[in-house]
């Protein structure tokens, strides 16, 4: 008994030792970044109230955020999406904006999101974790209720965001459904002990120490060192970072052909869901990695891949190529934007981020009236 307590108590001095040499003496910058990076983790930070069912919030009801980076409540309106500053009914609105997060407004206080921002009269849907084929179904679901309660005007704007970080993969194939119930709440976690494993590394008791996450980077590296060689026999070929953001190393791995035709399929589901007359105006909302090496770097090194390998170009330039091959407006946004815009771990844009976007969307809404 006594040789199995001496066991126990060397194992724990030696762990504890190692933790020490790490975080003080042995100082890893790859392993600093991931520990800060834990540590701003969403962890149990976000009480919403999205209904599945009807895809939109429920009317009239109360959220709540709190984040290392930014705390705030929510408040919906009667039809579910986050207005805050669509108060009088009578007037009349020109311009609608769909999009997921940045549309939402995580991040950012009433008075700070896109719908209190922008100078003209407006209504946005915006729900975070949506994408290209979620943005079809929510505006085909919510567009007659929103056309009953307000009063839209003859000739409509339609504004599409798309945030290129993470939105390109399903803009490409337009087969993600909108998100499920387990949004509301992010101390739901996926089932399976490796998942449970990272969520505790990531997340849990362990995040905050330096020993648990050395083997997590070193698989991580090894797996993306392994990606890389065989990359061009699979089908994600591209990198993801601890945000979900995807990266590309050549514009072969791009199917233009299919993100063409996804994009002609989606803007003639708007119109064909509108049938009004609607201006469609598609804006191309850049990650902070895509504009500031500095973060892509940073990124790279949490997520464990070659920063170097990266061609932040590539999304945007298929995109483009697409837009400009079936004549439709679509604004590449990364020269408005600087890595100051955006919060440091967070990847959404901060109060002085949604400024810059609310400006170019005022300008292109006044363009196509």
């Amino acid at each position: 008994m006594k040789n199995l307590f001496i066991f126990f108590v060397s194992i724990f001095i030696s762990l504890f030792l190692c933790e020490i040499v790490l975080k003080y003496f042995f100082i890893n910058d790859q392993l600093r970044l991931r520990v800060d990076a834990n540590k701003k983790q969403f962890k149990d930070f976000q009480k919403l109230t999205w209904n599945p069912s009807t895809l939109s919030f429920i009317p009239l009801s109360v959220g709540f955020v709190n984040h290392p980076e930014y705390k705030y409540t929510i408040k919906h309106d009667e039809i579910g999406f986050r207005n805050p500053c669509n108060l009088n009914k009578n007037e009349i609105i020109k311009n609608i904006i769909i999009g997921d997060s940045f549309v939402y407004g995580v991040g950012v206080q009433d008075k700070d999101t896109l719908n209190c921002k922008l100078k003209v009269s407006n209504y946005s849907i915006g729900v975070p974790n949506a994408s290209a084929n979620c943005y079809l179904q929510l505006f085909k679901k919510n567009y007659p209720n929103v056309k009953n309660v307000l009063n839209l005007d003859k000739i409509m704007n339609l504004h599409i965001i798309f945030y290129v970080g993470n939105d390109f993969e399903d803009l490409v194939n337009l087969e993600k459904n909108c998100p499920n119930k387990f949004m509301n709440n992010t101390k739901k976690r996926q089932s399976g002990f490796i998942n449970s494993l990272n969520d505790i590394i990531t997340r849990g008791f362990l995040s905050e120490f330096y020993l648990p996450q050395l083997p997590k980077l070193l698989y991580k590296s090894y797996k993306n060192k392994k990606k890389y060689k065989s990359i061009n026999s699979l089908n994600k070929k591209y990198f993801i970072d601890n945000a979900n953001d995807t990266f590309y190393i050549n514009i072969d791995h791009v199917n233009q052909k299919k993100l063409t035709n996804s994009l002609t399929i989606f803007h003639e589901e708007l119109k064909k869901i509108a049938r009004d007359k609607i201006n469609i105006i598609y804006y191309l909302l850049p990650s902070g990695s895509d504009i500031s090496k500095e973060r892509l770097i940073r990124k790279s090194k949490v997520s464990s891949f070659d920063y170097k390998v990266i061609d932040t170009n590539i999304k945007y330039s298929s995109i483009l190529n697409s837009c400009k091959k079936i004549n439709i407006l679509c604004n590449d946004l990364r020269n408005f934007f600087k890595d100051e815009n955006y919060y440091f771990h967070d990847t959404h844009l901060n109060p002085d981020g949604i400024k810059i976007l609310s400006n170019i969307i005022d300008k292109e809404a006044n363009n196509n009236y």
